[in-house]
């Protein structure tokens, strides 16, 4: 008779850190290494981002315009070589830094990192086409200004941050308005520079690949100081708040505070109380609010970076009519979780659930990269990753309460509410 298959405790899952080459001009390169195909993609950060920004959107609307146009290349030669190639290009703009991710097969580097270069180093900002990015980026400005949940974002940011700063700002029409070349090519001489950059390569990487990249980024070039990375303290507000869009069937929600820095002893088990909470699809938020009582399709507790700050937030849709007594049970879990230690066989459950979930995304080559470059921005070292995975399999049900009642208060915490 066939033996069903046995049971065995998830093991840590053992992480390889990058290995770091230095240019010639000081720029880090850290290299991973994996896959069996002809892959690469090639992260480029440039410290900054909208933290520091003299306008609202500048380092945006400057980053997403390198791509429209080079004094080696116009906008519709960048778009037919990528598509020539199969390669492809993503912008971001974050808190701290300023971000180009090139996807692209090996074989077809140096062609990518001319143009990368160029991009980088040579960009023109044309005016025709800053019209047209800001036209699109202000229609979907005014078409996220009626979505709930993008609303009740930015009012938890300018709740947790304050409203004069830089992260706390609500963007509005007229800062679309304001954007002009000079402004975007302002910021670019400030802080696009090899001072104030860093690469992130993974794939299949080899010598050639690290060569290349020095043959064109290796000399000193644009901004001579690395940006002053230092971000005013959050000046945050606790308690309720309603915002009112008219005609709405649902009602954006948000509820959290600001927490510890990510080099703070309490981090990594304040993460894991935070799975616990809201972090999958079977966590006491969920069970509570979406199976038993219904109110919600989906609800979430996260913490959310911004550089080494770090805010927790719970995060959620619901019915205008359920709105208070969703809150209620928010409540009422995290009284819980303050007054009664986490069961045993609940603890186990979320421990292999976070061991599987951190196994699955550290698993690929590109998305190991994902994990690196987030350490990096919060200042954290790589090595974090395994003190995370220790905590995970060593935390207590004492410590994860007293985490709770240090930092789980509702009087501590902003509460955004928006709807009809």
């Amino acid at each position: 008779m066939p033996q069903p298959p046995i049971i065995r405790a998830m093991e840590k899952p053992c992480l390889i850190m990058p290995h770091k080459a230095v240019l010639s001009n000081g720029v880090p390169v850290y290299i991973i290494k994996g896959g069996a195909q002809d892959v690469l993609r090639i992260d480029l950060l440039v410290r900054g981002g909208y933290s520091i920004q003299e306008r609202p959107l500048q380092a945006l609307f400057t980053n997403r315009m390198l791509r429209e146009g080079t004094s080696d290349y116009k906008a519709e030669e960048i778009s037919r070589l990528l598509d020539y190639y199969g390669a492809w290009i993503e912008m971001y703009s974050l808190q701290e830094c300023n971000r180009i991710t090139l996807y692209t097969l090996g074989r077809y580097l140096e062609p990518m990192l001319d143009l990368l270069e160029s991009m980088v180093k040579r960009p023109l900002f044309p005016s025709h086409n800053l019209e047209t990015i800001r036209a699109n980026n202000k229609a979907f400005y005014h078409i996220n200004s009626r979505k709930v949940d993008v609303v009740a974002q930015r009012h938890f940011e300018k709740a947790i941050w304050g409203e004069n700063h830089p992260l706390g700002h609500i963007v509005c029409a007229q800062d679309y308005d304001a954007i002009t070349e000079e402004l975007l090519r302002k910021y670019h001489s400030l802080h696009y520079g090899s001072q104030s950059m860093a690469f992130f390569i993974s794939g299949s990487v080899d010598d050639k690949c690290v060569a290349a990249i020095e043959k064109r980024f290796g000399e000193a070039w644009g901004c001579n100081e690395c940006a002053d990375m230092t971000v005013a303290p959050p000046v945050s507000t606790s308690g309720a708040s309603k915002v009112t869009i008219d005609g709405v069937l649902q009602s954006g929600i948000r509820v959290g505070r600001m927490v510890m820095d990510a080099s703070h002893p309490d981090f990594h088990r304040f993460r894991f109380l935070t799975v616990i909470l809201g972090g999958y699809f079977g966590s006491r938020l969920m069970s509570n609010i979406r199976e038993r009582n219904g109110y919600t399709y989906h609800i979430e507790a996260e913490i959310d970076a911004y550089g080494s700050r770090n805010a927790f937030m719970i995060s959620t849709e619901a019915d205008n009519e359920y709105v208070k007594p969703l809150l209620i049970e928010v409540e009422k879990e995290l009284k819980r979780l303050r007054d009664e230690d986490i069961p045993k066989e609940e603890l186990e459950l979320v421990r292999n659930y976070t061991l599987g979930e951190l196994s699955r995304e550290y698993e690929g080559v590109l998305p190991k990269a994902e994990v690196f470059i987030s350490l990096w921005l919060s200042g954290q070292p790589f090595e974090a990753v395994n003190e995370y995975l220790d905590t995970v399999c060593s935390v207590s049900q004492g410590e994860l309460r007293s985490l709770a009642q240090e930092y789980l208060r509702p009087e501590d915490m902003s509460q955004i509410v928006v709807g009809a």
